[in-house]
């Protein structure tokens, strides 16, 4: 079906066509992440923010191998194009068999790197809870850019589609995640990462430049009529670029040492009454991280902080997991 000529019928179709990309129910984390505050905006800013915590098992202790076991099943839905994932599931269906799933499934392993440090657990967790808490489906399969699993992408790290409607405009969500130690690093290095894509000016310095240009050549939205329209919208020759909206969303990960370390010594609800009592000291820090840079507070932000018992311990718990699965 090709999208309306009127321009209000081809907004609602757009609206619809967006929400059809989205995979899963909203509810692909619930079990494993506990909300601590959700909807709270940063003062002074157009940021909103969602606070999790990692839920406890019933030993209380941080379900930390399961989240990084649950977050690695979603390696394919997250690697590889859309329209791979229908070819593979239509030979499939045509030959009784999953064999073309399965290939897949080991091309979208090859593309995580095996590097201690590596910061793409993190940034498949963002991708989940965009998708599943936002309700904003994937523009850019970025790990299928990838030259090398070794290697890590450059550029956002997530890339996602949004429609709003009262104000008809296209928005273009960048992606940061940053896992650190120390809740003030997480912040600084995100904020850093962030603000050239949304505060950059278009021209040839632009940081955007390359990503754009990367979602406009490899736009795989299994739907063309969709891809063209939103080919529109990211072409500066095209009228539908100027209701385009820059917004950001980021994962900000850090260390609290509320969480239970020993079986059955602390119930959840203690942690968590103990993480809640720190959320506004952590808001103010949002603040202050938000007005280092210019303009950054009159943009929209999603901001989802995940207080962790260790970092580092997810990072490998995530390594493990991307093997097993």
């Amino acid at each position: 079906m090709s999208l309306p000529l009127h321009s209000t019928e081809k907004e609602d179709f757009l609206e619809q066509y967006i929400q059809s990309l989205l995979r899963g129910n909203g509810e692909e984390l619930s079990a494993y992440l506990t909300q601590v505050d959700t909807h709270q905006q940063v003062f002074e800013t157009k940021a909103v923010t969602r606070c999790y915590m990692v839920s406890s098992d019933g030993q209380h202790l941080p379900r930390i191998d399961d989240l990084a076991l649950r977050i690695a099943f979603f390696l394919l839905d997250y690697a590889v194009p859309r329209s791979e994932i229908d070819k593979a599931k239509l030979l499939d269906e045509q030959q009784n068999t999953t064999i073309h799933t399965v290939q897949l499934k080991r091309k979208a392993k090859k593309l995580f790197t095996e590097l201690k440090k590596t910061g793409e657990g993190g940034e498949l967790l963002l991708y989940l809870l965009i998708q599943s808490v936002l309700r904003l489906p994937q523009a850019l399969s970025k790990m299928s850019l990838k030259t090398s699993g070794q290697l890590h992408y450059q550029g956002a790290d997530a890339i996602h589609l949004g429609y709003d409607k009262p104000t008809q405009k296209l928005s273009l969500y960048w992606g940061e995640a940053k896992l650190y130690q120390s809740i003030d690093s997480a912040i600084n290095e995100c904020f850093k990462s962030l603000s050239p894509y949304l505060i950059g000016q278009n021209g040839i310095n632009d940081a955007r430049e390359r990503d754009l240009q990367l979602l406009m050549t490899n736009i795989d939205l299994a739907n063309p009529d969709l891809e063209n329209a939103i080919l529109n919208y990211l072409d500066p020759n095209h009228p539908s670029f100027n209701s385009l909206e820059y917004r950001g969303a980021c994962l900000i990960g850090y260390n609290v040492d509320s969480y239970c370390s020993e079986p059955f010594a602390k119930e959840q609800s203690i942690v968590l009454n103990e993480i809640t009592q720190s959320f506004t000291n952590w808001l103010s820090k949002l603040n202050t991280g938000i007005k280092k840079h210019n303009h950054l507070d009159k943009f929209s932000l999603d901001v989802f902080l995940v207080p962790f018992p260790s970092v580092q311990a997810f990072r490998d718990s995530f390594l493990e997991a991307i093997k097993d699965v």
